[in-house]
Order: C-alpha cells, then structure tokens, then sequence
C-alpha cells in the first residue's frame, strides 16, 4: 500500500481495491478476496461484485454459491447492473429453502445498517423489497422509501410514489404511521 499512499487524490478505499484488482491480475486471488472482503463489508458495491465473482468460481476460497449470492444481492443493490446476470445465474442453482436463507439475511445485514443511520442502506432496504424476494413486496418497500423520502435521499421520493400506486389507500395511510416509528428510531441513532 505504501507505493500508492503519495496520491492525494485516492482514498484509502480507492488504493485497497487497486491493490485487490492487482492481486487478481497476479492470480493471488487469496490476497484479493481478503482485500474485496474488507471493501464489501464497509458497503462498497463494486467489492461486492467482485467477492461474488471470487466466491461463485472458487478462486482464493472454496467455491461457495451461498456466499457468493449474498454479495451478488448486495452488489445488485449497490447498483452493480452486471451483478443482476450473476444472481440469476446462481439463483438457478440454489435450492428454495437456502435462497430463503440467504434473502433473508441480505435483509438483515442491510436492516442494521439502516436502523443505525447508513442513508445509503436505508434506500437499499426499499430497493430489497422490490428485488430481492420471489415477488415484490410493495407494502414493505414503500414503508422504507417513506422513510427515504423523510431523510431526503436521492431519488427516494419518485421510489416512494411509484411503489403507492401498487397499495390500497388503507394501507398507505397504516405504513405511514410506521414509517414515522421508524424514522424517528434511526433519527435518535443519528444525533
């Protein structure tokens, strides 16, 4: 890392993932998962396709399908579009009872992210609700892109008024006031 640290213009995160696509390159793919690992786990899309990719050929770890879905998700979420070809690919793979386990917890490591304050997941966990489970779960993802919308994020609220035309007015009006609970808790986490 040392012969990068003179360039102001990169973060440690930028010299990290330089570093880890350097690897990949030598074929030291051990070395580069670590380095993706790190990246990916501080919520960094392009790392998380990369782990995925790793994981799902078995390079620097064994082969994990499991694993490599998780970051697959969390890529597609992170807006990687080539991620969406990988998930559907490993998806066909993985039987119903593992895929329910592994959306399941996408959802909870991006639901703590969110409740602590991460804006950036706070808009995956809409952008989850639509994508990841079998069907779209509408009620679910507009009640977080209320949430989204309250906070001001980008494009949150153009989310929000698509996913209501798929609700009922009785159901809008019970998700709002669950939508305030919820922006008030990661509100407190904020101060």
């Amino acid at each position: 890392m040392t012969k990068y640290s003179q360039a102001g213009d990169f973060s440690e995160s930028d010299i990290m993932f330089e570093e880890a696509t350097k690897a990949v390159k030598d074929r030291r793919y051990k070395e580069a998962i670590e380095i993706f690992e790190v990246l990916a786990e501080n919520n960094e899309a392009d790392a998380q396709y990369n782990i995925a990719l790793l994981l799902k050929s078995g390079r620097g770890r064994p082969q994990s399908y499991k694993d490599a879905l998780k970051w697959g998700w969390l890529a597609l979420l992170g807006k990687i579009e080539a991620a969406n070809k990988l998930v559907d690919e490993i998806k066909d793979i993985v039987p119903d009872p593992t895929l329910r386990i592994i959306r399941n917890e996408v959802k909870n490591y991006i639901k703590t992210r969110a409740e602590s304050g991460n804006t950036v997941a706070i808009s995956q966990m809409g952008d989850y609700f639509l994508q990841v489970p079998e069907e779209p779960q509408y009620k679910e993802a507009y009640l977080w892109f209320v949430v989204a919308s309250a906070f001001q994020l980008e494009n949150a609220i153009a989310r929000r008024d698509k996913v209501q035309k798929e609700l009922e007015g009785k159901d809008i009006i019970n998700l709002q006031s669950k939508a305030l609970e919820v922006f008030t808790k990661i509100s407190e986490t904020m101060k």
